[in-house]
């Protein structure tokens, strides 16, 4: 069958990001004949659709909806406008319509009730579940786990029998941006931190691809020129025995690509070091609390007091440092934002302004989250709120305002 495979436009500029999930989708299905387009990559989507479809023909279009918006506060932005405006591209095409991603994965029956245009849609991980509907499209091959209806049961992939990604299904050379291009080691996460979606999307645990493979990935992204990407794994270092591994297989390669990874502050001088000559250039931090009770009501690991030393052995390894807060998290207050901006000054000023960044968020809940749960019981919110409008755990009061001010000044500066 022909499948076009199709990212949905975020519907503003922004630095493209590579659709890897599609990638992995893609192969699957080395016997059908596929066609990428990402609609990020241009300004008129809608066009841009219109011309694929006539082109290319597809029996089938799959649309991966990434994120529903950019949980950003006080301001946040919907990608839901433009998928909505690709639907009804979508309304006078016959051909079957299938959805996915992890935006959708979050929401499928608020999704699939809002647009009656998709005709099937696949929650959690695809790349088991999709080959097995494209079959049943075409011979009529029965499912396990489903009775009908638009909706296709959650499957989580078997990483250890599931064919690498295809990188070649899409044009990546149009992703130059640092970190636009990713590679996939593990899926899941044990750490089940408040906020997080990971364990509902993939589950709690971690579970892992061969490092062969991961290195064979790395190999194939050289060979197409490029020149960096980045870990998309939750926790690079975790579990530290698969980190070894993996980290020795990169020492032996002779690959020449950079890369940046997502780090738990559980790591060492030699470990940062290591990764530098294996070929990192940018680790980031995501410690999103900065006391000993905020970290525990957020259910992450460690201490506050772990965080300044891996921030500091990183940059004496030679490698740049992002650092991830959340503002107003349970158990923190404005107190707390206050030392937040002190730690970012402070480190950007002593470990180098254009080598260490500090990002100051606020965390937007989303449905399945342990956070979702508090807040309910909590009576913060409604109890059949759903958390698909933008829901955040924020400061009130001066805080809030604060908070505002902060942003308003950060988004002058950057434009």
């Amino acid at each position: 069958m022909k499948i076009l495979l199709v990212q949905s436009p975020t519907g503003r500029p922004e630095a493209p990001i590579y659709p890897i999930g599609l990638a992995f989708i893609a192969g699957q299905l080395p016997s059908h004949e596929l066609k990428g387009l990402d609609l990020s990559l241009g300004n008129d989507y809608k066009t841009l659709l219109g011309d694929s479809i006539e082109s290319f023909t597809p029996d089938i279009i799959a649309v991966s909806l990434r994120n529903i918006d950019d949980s950003s506060y006080p301001v946040t932005y919907s990608y839901l406008k433009s998928f909505s405006e690709i639907m009804d591209v979508l309304g006078s095409w016959e051909g079957i319509v299938i959805a996915g991603g992890t935006g959708f994965s979050i929401y499928p029956e608020i999704i699939l009730e809002r647009f009656p245009r998709i005709d099937y849609g696949i929650p959690g991980e695809g790349e088991d579940m999709f080959p097995e509907l494209v079959d049943h499209i075409q011979s009529g091959t029965a499912i396990d786990g489903w009775s009908g209806g638009r909706m296709l049961p959650w499957k989580q992939a078997d990483l250890g029998r599931m064919a690498p990604p295809d990188f070649r299904f899409i044009d990546i050379s149009r992703y130059t941006f640092p970190d636009s291009i990713g590679v996939q080691s593990r899926r899941g996460c044990a750490f089940n931190c408040s906020y997080c979606t990971y364990s509902f999307l993939s589950g709690s645990s971690f579970r892992f691809r061969s490092v062969d493979q991961v290195i064979r990935d790395i190999r194939e992204l050289e060979e197409l020129g490029v020149s960096r990407f980045s870990f998309v794994d939750s926790v690079f270092n975790a579990p530290e025995d698969y980190f070894e591994e993996l980290l020795s297989a990169l020492e032996e390669s002779d690959c020449a690509i950079s890369w940046s990874a997502w780090l738990d502050e559980n790591i060492t001088s030699t470990q940062l070091m290591r990764m530098k000559a294996a070929g990192a250039v940018k680790v980031d931090f995501s410690p999103d609390a900065i006391t000993d009770k905020g970290l525990k009501m957020l259910a992450k690991r460690g201490k506050a007091a772990d965080l300044l030393p891996a921030v500091n052995a990183a940059r004496s390894a030679g490698l740049q440092v992002g650092i991830n807060f959340f503002n107003g998290n349970p158990g923190e207050g404005l107190w707390a934002f206050l030392r937040k901006i002190c730690f970012m000054f402070r480190v950007r000023l002593t470990l180098g302004w254009r080598s260490t960044f500090v990002n100051i968020g606020t965390i937007r809940v989303y449905a399945h989250s342990p956070l979702a749960g508090y807040m309910i019981r909590k009576g913060i919110v409604a109890e059949d709120c759903t958390f698909f409008e933008p829901v955040f755990f924020r400061l009130r009061g001066p805080g809030d305002w604060l908070f505002r001010l902060f942003q308003k000044l950060r988004r002058i500066r950057h434009g």
